[in-house]
């Protein structure tokens, strides 16, 4: 799976998720210092990639309106890399089918939405 990961995301994540067989790059990596979430949204979608971010507010629009795949993770930055490992299967199993779709994802659970609220 591709995944894209917003500017609040910790790069060990990208790093994580490459070591897990998966293709992954950061905002940074793709020269995109200063996108606004929209466009990191149309980048993501552009290239078949799951967007992931720690943004609540960013994630807040995108459950409202599920554009490509996003995903949000509700976790302190620092931690997303030693909270993903355990999830990560669940989580590709449960995004790849779709094209519009947001997923939140914490220690405890993952929750889809596909629809606009």
């Amino acid at each position: 799976m591709r995944f894209f990961l917003d500017h609040d995301v910790d790069a060990r994540v990208a790093q994580l998720l490459r070591r897990r067989g998966h293709e992954a790059w950061t905002a940074a990596e793709a020269g995109l210092f200063k996108a606004g979430d929209d466009d990191l949204t149309v980048y993501a979608q552009d290239r078949n990639a799951t967007l992931v971010t720690h943004d609540r507010e960013f994630s807040a629009r995108r459950r409202r309106n599920p554009a490509g795949r996003h995903v949000e993770l509700r976790c302190r930055e620092p931690d997303a890399v030693d909270v993903l490992p355990a999830i990560l299967d669940r989580l590709v199993a449960a995004v790849e089918p779709f094209d519009d779709v947001y997923a939140y994802v914490s220690r405890e659970r993952i929750e889809l939405h596909q629809r606009w609220e």
